[in-house]
């Protein structure tokens, strides 16, 4: 069964590119344009890896990491910040909240797909 990866995005186009990429690269791919639409779609079935957008129009990113930790198994979900912000504040403080990894927006499928399974890790990576 393919890993499930979550990605938070409000811009569709950008949402889709992602699913596109990741869907070749043998990973299942569920969206969500919202925090509040994310947080459902996690309860709802735990994703393995969630890429996060900053700048979503419930909440911004930093707060969803947030308000992650008072959900009991949310809490150890991987998450990869997916952001247009390159400051090296923006990163350390994605750091600090237990993001693991930070991709700078635009950024091409095989540098998402080398984040991702950075992430996840070699024994995740889809078969070929």
């Amino acid at each position: 069964m393919p890993k499930l990866i979550l990605c938070v995005e409000d811009e569709h186009l950008s949402a889709e590119a992602v699913r596109r990429a990741l869907n070749y690269a043998g990973y299942e791919v569920q969206t969500a344009a919202t925090a509040a639409a994310a947080l459902a779609a996690m309860q709802a079935r735990r994703p393995d890896l969630v890429l996060l957008d900053l700048l979503l129009p419930d909440v911004n990113g930093y707060s969803f990491i947030d308000l992650l930790r008072d959900y009991e198994g949310l809490d150890q979900i991987p998450i990869v910040i997916v952001s247009g912000c390159a400051s090296p504040e923006a990163q350390s403080l994605g750091r600090e909240l237990g993001a693991r990894g930070y991709l700078i927006k635009p950024f091409t499928a095989p540098e998402l797909i080398e984040c991702v399974n950075g992430v996840l890790g070699p024994k995740a990576q889809p078969a070929t």
